[in-house]
Formats: C-alpha cells, structure tokens, sequence
C-alpha cells in the first residue's frame, strides 16, 4: 500500500482509483480460479487442468497490468514537481475527471492511464472525424499523436474541450496547428 503523504499525491491515486479497481478485481479473480482449479483437482482433473491454465493466463496479464500501473508513475523524472503542479488548485479537470491538465503534464483515463510531459510535445492539435466529433492531439517530437480527449460540436464538453486546447496552446511552448 502506497503512503499519500501530499494533496498532489492524493490527487494522483484518485486518478488512477478506477483502473487500480480493474486489476485489483482481475487478481480476486484469477485468484478465485486457481482455488476453484485446486477444489476441483479432487473430483476430475481435467476440469482443474483447464481452471488452472484460464487462472495463469489472466494472472499473467494481470500481473502485467500492476507492474504497468506501478511504472506510470516511475517514468516521472520529479516527483515532487510533478505532485506539487498536481496539488494546484488551477489544474484543469475535463470529460468527468479522465482528463487533468497541470502546468508541464496531461494525464488521461481513456482505456488505460497515460501521463504527457508538455515539454516534450511537438505540438496540440485539434482535428475533426467524419462523424462529427472533435478530437484534441499531443504530438511528440517523433511525430506520433496521442489523442487527448474527443467530443462533439456542441454542448459541455465543447467547452471542456476549448478549455483543454487553450490551456496546451498556452502552456509550455507547445506549437499549435
């Protein structure tokens, strides 16, 4: 268990609470196969043989996705900075909490957590999809985009999404489309 100590800290883990949730679940439930696996060796063995070969495969990929959490964080090279900028009251927060914009970091929660050192980032981008939605990119300086959040023409998350774009435009020497 992790020690929060800070309200940049804090702020963090309740970031990532929902996907810690995830593989927190997925190890109860490989768990619970390998005992199912181990009960059922007793009465026919190759119904715990195909328990047990289910329960190692998703340990396996479980096992990935904890140690893949646990190394978002140790890619930060100043933790302490990047805590503080975290605990600042004028971080933006967008799309319900699954996109948070400090000073010098982006981090998101589509389908995994993903933490964007502003510096370095080429450029924002803001492009349109035929179906109507806007989406916002970070590129690097190798040239791959990473999308950011997306939304449709209209409504809140327009706003929210303006408020995002602004923000990078703004921030950290970003060169913008």
């Amino acid at each position: 268990m992790v020690r929060i100590q800070t309200a940049g800290e804090q702020r963090y883990y309740d970031f990532i609470s929902g996907r810690a949730r995830q593989v927190r679940t997925g190890m109860i439930v490989w768990a619970s196969l390998l005992s199912l696996a181990l009960i059922s060796l007793f009465n026919n063995i190759v119904v715990a043989l195909v328990l047990a070969a289910a329960a190692a495969a998703l340990a396996v990929s479980n096992v990935k996705a904890q140690r893949e959490l646990k190394e978002k964080l140790s890619r930060i090279p100043d933790k302490e900075e990047f805590f503080r900028q975290l605990a600042d009251p004028e971080v933006l927060t967008a799309q319900g909490g699954h996109v948070l914009v400090a000073r010098d970091y982006v981090l998101t929660d589509k389908t995994d957590i993903s933490i964007y050192f502003i510096p370095d980032m080429e450029k924002a981008e803001a492009g349109r999809i035929r179906n109507g939605r806007k989406t916002l990119f970070l590129t690097d300086r190798s040239g791959k985009r990473h999308e950011i959040m997306s939304c449709t023409k209209e409504g809140e998350a327009l706003k929210e999404f303006d408020a995002v774009y602004h923000a990078l435009k703004a921030g950290a020497g970003v060169k913008n489309d």
